[in-house]
């Protein structure tokens, strides 16, 4: 999938605007490993900490990197998982059942942006107790990609975290 400078931008935005946290179901997003089409990667709690341990990012694609050289961030976050597909049939139903979840209770949009080439980026979260759910769905042409990140996500901390590293 094509990503562009406005996934990088969104992604950030969706963590920076992101306080003290939430939990969302993940239940209902572990439904769409099942669709036909649709890749999944988890990435848990203790490949989280080895990365943060060890000052190093998670990486999904060539766009969106998360972590860094203090781990500070990593540390906040329990899982991560992504979604994605390449057909235009999967796509539509992957944005259809994207849709239904973000149409329920307790999701609240942060940003919802569509570039000049048509990449369409939504960036929600989901806020119980002292979790935070946040997702960034973007898709284009016959393409879509779900990142879900799930954890206890800090704004004061990650302020700090990009200011010692940038």
């Amino acid at each position: 999938m094509k990503h562009t400078l406005l996934i990088k931008v969104a992604l950030c935005a969706a963590i920076m605007l992101t306080s003290t946290g939430a939990n969302a179901s993940n239940k209902d997003f572990k439904k769409l490993a099942k669709i036909e089409g649709v890749e999944h990667v988890h990435v848990g709690k203790f490949l989280l900490n080895l990365a943060a341990k060890n000052g190093e990012s998670v990486n999904f694609g060539d766009n969106i990197a998360i972590g860094g050289k203090s781990g500070n961030l990593l540390k906040k976050i329990d899982t991560i998982d992504v979604y994605s597909c390449e057909k235009k049939n999967t796509a539509e139903q992957l944005s259809q059942y994207v849709q239904s979840i973000l149409d329920g209770n307790g999701w609240e949009p942060l940003i919802n942006a569509t570039d000049e080439d048509g990449e369409k980026v939504k960036i929600y979260q989901n806020q119980q107790g002292k979790h935070t759910t946040v997702i960034i769905f973007a898709e284009e042409d016959n393409e879509a990609s779900l990142v879900v990140i799930d954890g206890k996500l800090d704004m004061a901390q990650l302020m700090e975290q990009m200011s010692k590293e940038n």
